[in-house]
C-alpha cells in the first residue's frame, strides 16, 4: 500500500488547523466576534495572522501536491487513447494551480489592510477555481466509470461539489444584502445581534465556512485511491564531473513532471 493517501489527509488537517487556531486566538484576544466571523477575519490581526498565514501557505503547497498526484494518477490510467480525459486532466491541473495560488494570496495578503484587494482576488481564485476544479474532476470520475472508477465515489464527489457551489452562492447573495446595511461604515470584525444586517452577515459567513469545509472534504475522496498508486521522480547525472557541460538535448529525468 502506498503512503500517498496521507497527502490529502495532511492537506485537510493543515487547513483545519489554520482555521481553528487563528479563530481561537482571535476570539480570545477579542479581535473578532465569536459568532461566525469570516474565515479571513480570524487571520487579519497579529498574532493570529502569523499562524493563519503560515499554516495556509503550507495548505496551498499540500493542495498543489495533492492535485498533482491526482493528475498523474488519471494520466497513468487514461494513457494516450482517451483524448478527452487527457485534455480535461490538463485543464483541471491548471485550475488546481490557480486555486492553490489563490490560497497562497489569501495567506500572505491579509484582510483589513491596504492590500485587501489582492486578498479578495486570491479568495476568488481559491473558491471559484476550486469549485470549477471539483466539477470537472467529478465529470472525469463519471467518464472513468465503470472501467476505472466506482459509481459511489462519483456520487459523493458530485454531492460535495453541489453543496459547495450552493453555499458559495448563498454566501454571495447574503453578502450583497449585508452591503446594503452599510457595513463598511462600522467595524466589520465585531458584529452584534442588535445591529442591522446581522442576520445577513451570519448567513454569508456560514456559507463561506460551508464552502471551505465541503471543498476540503472533496480531497478526502482521494485518500482511498491514492493508496493504490506510487509516484516516482527518477533523476540521472548527465556528466561524469559537475564542471563538465551536458550534451544538448539530453533529458535530465526519465519522466517529465507534466508529461
Amino acid at each position: 500500500m502506498s503512503y500517498l493517501g496521507l497527502l490529502p489527509v495532511a492537506l485537510v488537517l493543515s487547513a483545519a488547523s489554520a482555521f481553528i487556531f487563528s479563530y481561537i486566538i482571535a476570539v480570545i484576544r477579542g479581535d473578532v466576534s465569536a459568532t461566525f466571523p469570516y474565515i479571513s477575519d480570524s487571520g487579519a490581526e497579529v498574532p493570529e495572522s502569523c499562524v493563519f498565514g503560515q499554516l495556509l501557505n503550507i495548505t496551498a503547497f499540500l493542495a498543489f501536491c495533492t492535485m498533482y498526484v491526482r493528475y498523474k494518477a488519471v494520466q497513468a490510467l487514461a494513457g494516450e487513447e482517451d483524448r478527452w480525459l487527457k485534455k480535461m486532466n490538463r485543464v483541471t491541473m491548471f485550475l488546481g494551480i490557480v486555486s492553490a495560488a489563490g490560497c497562497s494570496l489569501v495567506a500572505n495578503f491579509q484582510e483589513g489592510t491596504v492590500v485587501e484587494p489582492v486578498h479578495v482576488v486570491g479568495a476568488a481564485m481559491a473558491f471559484i477555481g476550486g469549485i470549477i476544479y471539483s466539477f470537472l474532476q467529478t465529470s472525469m470520475s463519471y467518464h472513468m466509470y465503470p472501467d476505472y472508477s466506482g459509481l459511489q465515489v462519483c456520487r459523493v464527489r458530485l454531492g460535495l461539489t453541489i453543496v459547495s457551489l450552493g453555499a458559495l452562492i448563498i454566501s454571495a447573495i447574503a453578502l450583497k444584502d449585508w452591503d446594503n446595511f452599510g457595513w463598511r461604515n462600522r467595524d466589520k470584525f465585531k458584529w452584534r445581534p442588535d445591529q442591522p444586517g446581522y442576520d445577513a452577515h451570519v448567513v454569508s459567513t456560514a456559507g463561506e465556512w460551508l464552502t471551505a469545509l465541503t471543498f476540503l472534504g472533496y480531497f478526502f475522496t482521494y485518500v482511498r485511491e491514492f493508496h493504490k498508486f506510487d509516484l516516482e521522480v527518477n533523476t540521472r547525472p548527465l556528466v561524469r564531473h559537475l564542471d563538465e557541460e551536458p550534451i544538448e538535448g539530453t533529458p535530465n529525468e526519465r519522466t517529465r513532471l507534466l508529461a
